[in-house]
């Protein structure tokens, strides 16, 4: 966490993540942060990936289209969707797995996907997903 008046200059907006002010910035250095309008303080957008879970709530294609010209391996999101599908609940899991579904980048999930296949605390609608989209990867 950084002091917002330290890091302000140096940071650039590139994503709202929600309507109540929450934004995903990047620095010069090329380090991601969530900027919060309430606190006036900046977090590491690693350290609260939780944070960034609403922009599962739109497409793949409009989030690659906000941070259009960046490699998505260099942005949060691959941690992001890691996370979200070994998130609580059904609802975030679910929109992972509707990114990956629509074509999100499923190589390195391959081993979430595997535990989410043969785990035996999750619906089985959501195992028979995992399974579907890791025979798909694994199967290329």
């Amino acid at each position: 966490m950084l002091d917002m008046g330290v890091a302000a200059k140096s940071l650039r907006a590139v994503l709202a993540i929600n309507d109540s002010g929450l934004l995903l910035a990047q620095d010069d250095v090329g380090t991601w942060w969530i900027q919060g309008s309430a606190d006036g303080l900046i977090y590491t957008a690693g350290d609260r990936l939780a944070w960034l879970l609403p922009l599962l709530e739109r497409t793949p294609t409009d989030v690659r289209v906000a941070l259009s010209g960046l490699p998505l391996v260099d942005t949060p999101l691959p941690a992001l969707v890691r996370f979200a599908l070994r998130a609580w609940g059904e609802h975030w899991p679910e929109l992972a797995l509707d990114w990956l579904e629509s074509g999100w980048p499923i190589q390195d999930l391959l081993d979430v996907l595997a535990d989410m296949k043969d785990s035996s605390t999750l619906s089985l609608p959501r195992r028979r997903r995992a399974l579907r989209l890791w025979r798909a990867a694994t199967q290329t």
